[in-house]
């Protein structure tokens, strides 16, 4: 599809088909760090936020018409359609075959989410106040801020609602 084909909802069709991929990235790199656990468990929980994630995107994008106009003039949705040119949005964006460390992956890991916090606020640019948009954004929030704070600290993982 051509970035000026992009439509409301195939924009929420195409963060549904995100958050389902990141759920099996996710997945890939907690067995392929399961001998570390702190590491498998971040990656574990992840991919089960996302997997949730999905259906709620899938939820909203079923209340926008299929036949939604194309916003070509529209600055905001020229803004979703730059934010989904990150190599996140490309297929084979995040192959975790090559992530060959624990810090490889977690910033793999960051770079999806800023991505993905991006396009989201994009989104919601465009759509309007949606709290189930806001809820979404918020939980992309935490992941961003969490798996910093696992970087930076060098910390153990303790949860992604941690406070540290």
């Amino acid at each position: 599809m051509k970035l000026t084909e992009l439509t409301l909802r195939k924009a929420l069709d195409l963060a549904a088909d995100t958050e389902a991929a990141a759920a099996q990235r996710y997945q890939e790199l907690a067995r392929q760090f399961a001998d570390n656990p702190s590491v498998a468990e971040v990656f574990t929980q992840l991919a089960s936020d996302e997997s949730t994630h999905e259906a709620h995107f899938r939820g909203v994008a079923s209340r926008v018409p299929e036949g939604e106009p194309s916003r070509r003039d529209d600055d905001s949705m020229e803004l979703v359609r730059a934010s989904v040119a990150s190599e996140f949005f490309k297929p084979g964006g995040f192959a975790t075959a090559e992530v060959k460390t624990p810090a490889d992956a977690l910033q793999k890991a960051l770079g999806l989410e800023r991505a993905t916090l991006f396009f989201y606020i994009s989104l919601q640019d465009v759509m309007g106040e949606n709290p189930e948009l806001a809820h979404l954004i918020q939980a992309e929030k935490r992941h961003v801020t969490s798996l910093m704070k696992v970087l930076l600290s060098d910390a153990k993982f303790r949860s992604l609602d941690d406070n540290w």
